[in-house]
């Protein structure tokens, strides 16, 4: 996930996984359950979170919906949602926090 991130394409799948692990998709979302605590979407969806906040680290000018798009998200909203989520917070919130510190530096 982290070397190819397979994430990026929206429509990444369990079965496009399973298929580049050569193994089924039950066994590998039993997997995933078992070693994350999180269902295959919410699985993708961290990685994608993870990324975004990369991409805004190395560019703070990106606006939430790009961040979006380039991180393998349907809609701005369901990038809302599941940043929400993870972070706890809104992904607008925790970018403009970014922005002030970093102009205090």
């Amino acid at each position: 996930m982290t070397e190819r991130r397979p994430f990026l394409v929206e429509s990444f799948s369990l079965q496009d996984l399973a298929g580049a692990m050569c193994t089924n998709k039950a066994y590998l979302s039993k997997t995933i359950n078992h070693y994350s605590g999180k269902n295959f979407r919410q699985y993708v969806n961290y990685y994608r979170i993870m990324y975004s906040m990369d991409l805004f680290r190395n560019n703070m000018s990106l606006r939430v919906s790009e961040l979006a798009v380039l991180s393998g998200f349907h809609s701005p909203t369901s990038y809302f949602q599941s940043f929400k989520v993870v972070m706890g917070e809104p992904p607008s919130s925790w970018c403009a926090r970014l922005r002030v510190k970093a102009t205090r530096r």
